[in-house]
């Protein structure tokens, strides 16, 4: 299970897996950003909605009916604050996070623009 990293950047939740490696966090991200290239059509139809399991929670991506990512290992606390910040701001950035010793980790939907915007439009998560 990777450790999930949740930050507000400019009151925009910002949320991914930690990586220890810069280069591990770039692929990852470009998987997404891949993959959700292949599932985009015209018409896009974008869910973000979480899921329980035994003890901790999933947040899950859907584009077009297929899951596009899924986020495990989130805890209570963590959901409610991702609920109030997303309920707020409409939207949520999927991108990963880089630990290389810093104050905090940085991630790169800031320092390279590698990241998943997320707009709701309806229900929030």
């Amino acid at each position: 299970m990777l450790n999930v990293c949740f930050r507000l950047v400019g009151g925009v939740p910002v949320i991914g897996p930690l990586f220890d490696d810069s280069e591990a966090a770039r692929r990852a991200a470009k998987r997404w950003l891949n993959r959700f290239n292949r599932f985009c059509s015209e018409r896009q139809s974008v869910r973000v909605f979480i899921e329980r399991e035994e003890s901790s929670y999933s947040l899950v991506i859907m584009v077009n009916g297929r899951v596009l990512y899924r986020l495990s290992g989130l805890d209570e606390l963590l959901v409610r604050r991702l609920y109030r910040c997303v309920g707020r701001k409409r939207m949520l950035v999927l991108t990963s996070f880089v630990d290389e010793g810093h104050f905090e980790p940085q991630p790169l939907a800031v320092t390279e623009g590698a990241g998943l915007v997320v707009f709701q439009q309806g229900e929030v998560i």
